[in-house]
């Protein structure tokens, strides 16, 4: 994700003008402002790609937006590095009357996630929710009953597309499910037991992540069988789970579908089996290292930072009335890190 975001200070500091004059004109306010600074300012702004200078229209009018952002809490890695992405707008469109507030919800079940759902609709100083939905079907009801109040909903990271939600920012799930099946049908040579672990059996990514590995490795691959587990959100069990399938049976590799990818590898670090290959999500420390011993042998990164960012942006700019989302399904970049590249 892009670093060091312009913002008014910036396009103040370029054009030599202060803040407060800088805030006149994109409020449109002119009382005190000479054609020279507000060219001035204006020619700034275009030099240093100033982004959110579209908004001014809506500052005039006083308006005020606030983002409700609801996700089921169920990583504590991927989650931090989007809200990264949520905080970073936020910062950049607070001039412009938008706030935002997060509801992390500490469970994996989706009736946790549509009770939040449902004290939303009733809440007039929410204007849109951003939701990365636990379920790809069970809460289509509850975002009907958003819309139909008035409110604007964007999923993120996972997707409920059936639902009348407004658009889905995020990898392409299925297509990352293929890309990992040919990363590890390579490093185990083709053949052998892989086990794929799932967590949320409803969640959108973990679906179509699943769907896509199975159709490739069954489809191209005819001497790798394919297995599939269901593990509770308890880590603990997950880690027991993923120990019993590595001491039981002649399993050549994993499939992690989520962020928990390393769980997998402190199972295979105590066991010290560095033979058994493992594909996984999402960046950390942890993985990192996990990855240098040669416990976890690639990453699947999904740019959760900009899927934040680009999320609020995108949901904003429609709620202004100044850009509709170019299209109903944005996909972020699928980026591939292996342990051999690690420096």
């Amino acid at each position: 994700m892009a670093q060091n975001r312009i913002t008014l200070k910036d396009v103040a500091e370029h054009a030599g003008y202060s803040l407060r004059t800088v805030k006149k004109v994109f409020n449109n306010h002119s009382e005190g402002v000479s054609e020279k600074a507000r060219a001035k300012i204006l020619e700034s702004a275009e030099a240093l790609d100033y982004k959110f200078n579209f908004i001014a229209s809506a500052l005039a009018k006083n308006n005020k937006i606030r983002i409700a952002i609801v996700y089921n809490f169920t990583s504590k890695y991927y989650f931090p590095e989007v809200d990264k992405g949520f905080q970073t707008c936020a910062d950049e469109l607070r001039d412009f009357g938008v706030s935002i507030e997060f509801h992390r919800i500490n469970s994996s079940e989706v009736k946790a996630q549509q009770k939040v759902l449902d004290s939303l609709l009733t809440r007039e100083d929410i204007t849109g929710i951003i939701l990365q939905p636990i379920s790809a079907h069970g809460l289509n009801a509850n975002i009907q009953g958003l819309v139909d109040a008035g409110k604007v909903v964007a999923t993120f990271g996972a997707d409920a597309p059936a639902s009348k939600r407004l658009f889905y920012i995020g990898p392409e799930a299925y297509k990352s499910g293929r890309i990992a099946s040919q990363i590890l049908a390579n490093y185990i040579g083709k053949s052998g037991k892989v086990f794929i672990i799932n967590q949320a059996s409803e969640h959108m990514q973990t679906v179509e992540r699943k769907r896509g590995f199975k159709d490739r490795i069954l489809g191209t691959y005819p001497h790798i069988d394919v297995y599939e587990i269901n593990t509770p959100s308890n880590k603990s069990m997950y880690y027991d789970l993923v120990k019993s399938i590595v001491l039981n049976e002649d399993v050549k590799g994993f499939f992690c579908t989520d962020a928990d990818v390393y769980i997998a590898g402190n199972v295979l670090k105590e066991l010290n089996r560095q033979d058994i290959v493992v594909v996984g999500y999402d960046f950390s420390e942890e993985t990192y290292n996990l990855m240098k011993e040669g416990y976890i042998k690639v990453i699947l990164m999904q740019e959760p930072e900009r899927q934040g960012y680009l999320s609020l942006k995108t949901l904003c700019e429609h709620i202004l009335n100044v850009k509709e989302p170019k299209q109903e399904k944005i996909y972020t970049q699928i980026s591939i890190v292996t342990s051999e590249c690690l420096d």
